[in-house]
């Protein structure tokens, strides 16, 4: 029985983690870059991730900057870095002079063009000085690699349970087994009746239940269109009382709507006055 509780649970967890792999592989495969290079004086539309050192990338506005680079040419190149920095505002690129080395990230007027950000004005022409893990965007997946996860609290509760009726069962058989072979003469069958009354106090479907009920949880985000890689993820969400997010292209779009003007010494609304004339 307790074999069985335990195919389950590692059967229900491989399953819900192995669709949601896919899942995002799947997303993964069709979000990924395309980029534009220039190979031996030909143009070529290649997949991002098959981009190498030292080639030439034609940029447009749209296009998703698959690696690293410099510009050698450039024309009213604006490009949104807010992946890396976080600033919602698009920033103005210009020419390498071979001169000026890589630098971070931020701010108008740097000759360099970072992999993930997304140009919206101009074009340009980049060579390619980093790709995958080298690159600024590859740097911060290192970093996010050294992370240490912890255990969930729900998981340490239910440990700290179940060692504690392991005890109680171990004392217990314990007990039996030397009451039942004092008094009856039979220490096998009295170790024998010890374990079998200890095996029953284990609680072997706890985790059964628990993993059932983060499944369930799962499903029920999908249904809502929300992918979910692990399921102590939904004990996480579920135990949040405060929820701190960046709002700018999370809760917002990074636009502004015009709400009240204020003239004349009047405040006019604009979503109750309509089309009147202000």
């Amino acid at each position: 029985m307790l074999l069985f509780f335990v195919i389950v649970v590692v059967g229900i967890t491989f399953y819900q983690e192995r669709k949601s792999e896919r899942a995002l592989e799947a997303l993964k495969n069709l979000s990924s870059p395309r980029a534009l290079v220039i190979r031996e004086g030909v143009q070529k539309r290649i997949p991002g991730r098959e981009v190498v050192r030292d080639d030439i990338l034609i940029l447009k506005e749209g296009d998703r900057v698959p690696a690293d680079g410099v510009l050698h040419i450039c024309s009213n190149l604006l490009v949104d870095e807010s992946m890396l920095t976080g600033e919602s505002f698009a920033v103005r690129k210009c020419d390498w002079d071979g001169k000026e080395i890589p630098k971070q990230p931020g701010g108008d007027d740097l000759p360099f063009v970072y992999s993930g950000t997304l140009v919206v004005q101009g074009h340009g022409i980049a060579q390619v000085t980093a790709t995958g893990a080298k690159t600024q965007m590859g740097r911060i997946g290192k970093a996010l690699e050294t992370i240490y996860q912890e255990e969930t609290q729900l998981k340490k509760e239910t440990r700290s349970v179940v060692r504690n009726f392991a005890i109680g069962g171990l004392i217990l058989c314990m007990i039996v087994a030397i009451i039942y072979g004092y008094t009856r003469g039979d220490w096998l069958n009295g170790i024998l009746a010890g374990l079998g009354l200890s095996m029953a106090l284990i609680p072997e479907e706890f985790s059964v239940v628990l993993v059932i009920f983060l499944g369930m949880g799962a499903w029920r985000m999908s249904k809502r269109k929300v992918l979910t890689r692990r399921m102590p993820a939904i004990e996480t969400l579920g135990s949040a009382t405060v929820l701190c997010v960046d709002k700018t292209g999370t809760l917002t779009m990074n636009r502004m709507i015009l709400n009240n003007i204020f003239s004349n010494s009047e405040y006019y609304d604009l979503e109750k006055n309509g089309q009147i004339e202000v």
